[in-house]
């Protein structure tokens, strides 16, 4: 099996006929038959049967198609990479990151990015945690943030920040007038629950059952801002990260501090091979000092 016979089935599968991917190739159309035969042949499958003169594509035929659009696909992106590099030279920050960090400090750290370095194209995407190591450990990003401090083989993984929770209370309910929130005032309200899988979740059902308090799960979300936003509406009382606490833009909740040690923690990884890489220091830099502002009103 080579690149023209797979080219030379690709084509045949998005024009529809031998000759047109033949006219698209500039060869002939018993080269592309010929090459069709031979890529059958490698592979031990029947790609295409003929029905009243036309190529039809077999069930294997069109699952092997699907399994070549994504090598296609990352041929594209390669291509789109070396226009990148063509156009701003090696000077490209690949991001990845979760929604509190993301969605919170991000837009700060690239405005003050961008004024720094112009010419350096960056790409953000939010993602999850393992699909954000994942990334980090493969080096397809320069940058990661994530919430668990997993090690992970060449990469290196430094605290960002480990914050203690603060709880959102819908402004118009009545605990909205203490300074302080303990576990007994949970008794009986209606939660926004982290996921189970997450820390804070475990550590809450245990404050709760040591506490003997039995409150109400009502909705349940790993999304700080999405537990902002429906504690604004009245459905509930949650913990969230100072961090995202800090950049809530929503009207109709207030944030008070919780009596129970419940830790929000965030570390920033990143590929060995950037240990020196000043364009990715100054990244991290940044947005350290962008955390230290945004929660610094909740510090004291």
């Amino acid at each position: 099996m080579n690149f023209r016979q797979i080219e030379a089935f690709r084509l045949i599968m998005l024009r529809g006929t031998m000759t047109a991917a033949a006219e698209e190739l500039h060869t002939s159309q018993p080269s592309i038959s010929r090459l069709i035969g031979e890529l059958e042949e490698s592979l031990k499958l029947k790609l295409f049967t003929r029905n009243a003169g036309r190529l039809q594509p077999t069930d294997a035929g069109t699952s092997f198609y699907q399994e070549v659009e994504r090598s296609f696909v990352g041929l594209d992106n390669l291509t789109q990479s070396a226009r990148q590099i063509r156009i701003f030279g090696t000077g490209r920050l690949r991001v990845a990151g979760t929604p509190a960090i993301v969605q919170s400090v991000m837009p700060e750290v690239m405005v003050e990015y961008r004024e720094k370095y112009p010419n350096v194209m960056v790409s953000l995407e939010m993602r999850s945690e393992s699909t954000v190591r994942r990334w980090t450990s493969s080096s397809y990003c320069d940058i990661g943030f994530a919430t668990i401090a997993a090690e992970t083989l060449g990469v290196n993984a430094e605290t960002l920040y480990k914050l203690p929770a603060l709880c959102a209370v819908p402004s118009r309910h009545s605990l909205a007038r203490r300074k302080i929130i303990t576990v007994n005032d949970l008794e009986g309200e209606n939660l926004i629950l982290p996921s189970h899988a997450e820390e804070t979740r475990l550590t809450l059902d245990k404050a709760l059952e040591q506490a003997g308090v039995t409150p109400t799960p009502a909705i349940e979300t790993p999304y700080g801002a999405l537990t902002c936003m429906l504690a604004a509406q009245g459905l509930g009382i949650g913990l969230v990260n100072p961090l995202v606490a800090a950049t809530n833009k929503h009207t109709g909740v207030v944030f008070r501090p919780f009596d129970t040690e419940i830790l929000f923690e965030g570390y920033v990884v990143y590929p060995r091979v950037h240990d020196h890489n000043p364009v990715v220091k100054d990244f991290i830099r940044m947005t350290r000092a962008h955390i230290d502002l945004a929660v610094a009103k909740y510090s004291s």
